[in-house]
């Protein structure tokens, strides 16, 4: 609370500064039709900021809101499971094939393995064969 009320007086005190330093500072403002002379710069931004507030205020207030019947949020609730549906399925096919294609890599691993061990005993076959002929001679 105290802090609150601090922040709000060293606001204030920026206020009066902004406007204190600005006071010499004037121009000239056209506002539907009327030239406004010699208006302090301060003044403009004020009003300015309080015309950005208030059309704000009145766009959130007042604009349009769309309300659903009850007929179209049960359709729009259908349409979203249906969509989860889909997504889910979508998922479980992208599963399916990756697990379907972590079993070829496997498969081709195991025959990749076998077909290694194979030509490991053949050549070491064919070198004792070439030993026991070199022996021999």
């Amino acid at each position: 609370m105290v802090l609150k009320l601090i922040i709000t007086i060293l606001i204030i005190v920026l206020i009066v500064f902004f406007t204190g330093f600005n006071l010499q500072n004037v121009c000239n403002i056209w506002l539907f039709g009327k030239t406004f002379s010699d208006v302090p710069v301060f003044i403009t931004a004020l009003i300015s900021f309080a015309a950005g507030i208030l059309i704000t205020l009145l766009a959130v207030f007042f604009a349009p809101k769309k309300r659903l019947t009850s007929e179209q949020a049960r359709a729009e609730a259908e349409r979203l499971e249906k969509k989860e549906k889909r997504d889910f399925e979508r998922q479980q096919k992208i599963q399916n094939k990756l697990e379907q294609t972590k079993i070829r890599a496997e498969k081709l691993n195991r025959k990749k393995s076998e077909k290694d061990s194979a030509s490991n005993e053949n050549g070491t076959g064919q070198n004792s064969a070439l030993e026991n002929s070199s022996e021999k001679k």
